[in-house]
């Protein structure tokens, strides 16, 4: 099984990859999400719930959807294999079967970077997010999980290099 890798923490106000932040309004959103419990243990159980939801979604036409992944803890905070992600795509309606569940998002605000690399940049855009922009912009995390918002499908390019934006659910202080 492959591990999650760690990388070096950016230093807070370090910002070599140019990282900008767009706030975006997000309408409320119904995923269908295939739940992964302790994600960091091996990310073949990510890449299988993922190949699980992409044929249930191509079955139902709706494959080309937006494609989501959370995770509901902070790996900061909570015990690793406590954490939860869910690979997720957006849909009209749901009825949860089998590993297949639905959740409802609300509306909401989220501060996003967009990134095209590995999961090393996009450990780099969390920091520089939470660390650096954060603190001097006026808004606070809301109670909500941080996105990768995949552009296009969810590791479409493997595991080496994907397109996302990272968003980070805010609300103002």
């Amino acid at each position: 099984s492959v591990a999650a890798p760690r990388f070096p923490k950016l230093a807070p106000g370090a910002n070599p990859d140019g990282f900008e932040v767009t706030l975006r309004e997000l309408p409320p959103r119904t995923v269908a999400y295939v739940r992964v419990l302790d994600p960091f243990r091996s990310f073949e159980a990510v890449v299988d719930a993922y190949a699980h939801l992409m044929r249930w979604a191509e079955e139902r036409g709706v494959a080309d959807r937006p494609w989501l992944g959370y995770m509901w803890e902070d790996p900061e905070v909570v015990a690793l294999e406590h954490c939860r992600y869910d690979a997720a795509v957006v849909v009209d309606d749901v009825r949860p079967d089998g590993r297949i569940g639905r959740y409802e998002f609300p509306a909401m605000r989220v501060a996003e970077v967009r990134i095209a690399g590995g999961f090393e940049l996009e450990t780099r855009a969390l920091d520089w997010l939470f660390e650096t922009w954060l603190p001097q912009s006026g808004y606070e995390p809301d109670e909500l999980p941080s996105f990768e918002a995949w552009i296009g499908r969810p590791l479409a390019h493997g595991l080496e290099h994907f397109t996302l934006a990272c968003q980070l659910p805010v609300r103002r202080v």
